[in-house]
């Protein structure tokens, strides 16, 4: 396997993961709030927090470095076209990711409060906090399949 396929396969790989995750994390909140039930609202944030941690962020790293590496073994440029556009795309979603995660701690942390204390039902905080954190998710999930279009297509948005 030569070096620009290996790096072609593990930014793939990354973006498979960096999807799947945001897909299932959006998931499972949803259904666990549909739910209205302290525990598995708990259980879902607690695994959201836990696959943000150990697969969103590492796969967001390795698509910006194979990315990277991906430009540079083809000795293209960042700053030109779709490339340019993949660029602005990918710091996007790192903006999103930390501003998406603080709102999830904080929902994590109204959950796991909720839990611990009993309570039947979630704090209305927890209800607001989710409507803020609602559009951010959805913006993401846009953010990332115009940046998917740009790594299929290979061509500018404009």
């Amino acid at each position: 396997m030569s070096i620009y396929e290996w790096f072609k396969y593990i930014h793939i790989m990354a973006a498979i993961i960096m999807i799947g995750t945001t897909i299932t994390n959006g998931m499972a909140k949803l259904l666990s709030d549909r739910t209205g039930n302290v525990h598995r609202i708990a259980s879902a944030m607690t695994f959201t927090m836990y696959f943000n941690k150990i697969l969103m962020f590492p796969s967001l790293v390795v698509l910006a470095i194979s990315g990277i590496g991906l430009t540079s073994i083809l000795h293209r440029s960042l700053l030109e076209g779709w490339i340019f556009q993949s660029v602005i795309m990918l710091i996007a979603l790192f903006a999103l990711f930390g501003i998406g995660l603080r709102y999830e701690s904080r929902l994590h942390r109204i959950a796991l409060h909720s839990e611990e204390n009993k309570w039947r039902e979630m704090p209305g905080d927890y209800w607001k906090w989710s409507k803020i954190s609602i559009p951010i998710g959805f913006l993401a999930m846009v953010v990332i399949l115009l940046a998917l279009y740009l790594m299929v297509g290979q061509r500018s948005l404009f």
